[in-house]
């Protein structure tokens, strides 16, 4: 997986952390199986999401070694096949209702070659 992520100057004004953000990404069930191999992502079964979710990415970056990336999608509606499997979709359900959206985050070290983060500074 690879992600070009650009300094968001407003998000990063209102939160005082460091964040880039990405418009348009699509993940793919492919990303998510990839993410679960990982261990960065659980309870997620990728067979009842779509191929391919259009997404938008913020990453906050933590401190100087890790970051927290968050795949989310205000006008995603889960499909009703996750909520047949409400345990083993747990934290894909929860994350969801809780932001009202779809919402998939995880923390990872900034020197992780599993997914290659391209961060640029357009002014």
């Amino acid at each position: 997986m690879e992600i070009n992520a650009v300094f968001d100057t407003e998000s990063s004004k209102i939160s005082d952390k460091i964040i880039f953000s990405c418009e348009g990404f699509d993940l793919t069930r492919d990303d998510i199986t990839d993410l679960k191999k990982k261990k960065l992502i659980s309870y997620v079964i990728e067979e009842t999401l779509p191929h391919t979710i259009h997404c938008q990415i913020l990453i906050f970056i933590e401190n100087s070694t890790k970051a927290k990336i968050m795949f989310f999608n205000p006008k995603f509606v889960l499909p009703l096949e996750v909520f047949d499997e409400p345990f083993l979709n747990k934290n894909l359900i929860d994350r969801s209702q809780t932001n009202g959206w779809f919402w998939m985050e995880f923390t990872i070290p900034l020197h992780d070659k599993s997914i290659k983060l391209n961060f640029s500074l357009k002014i």
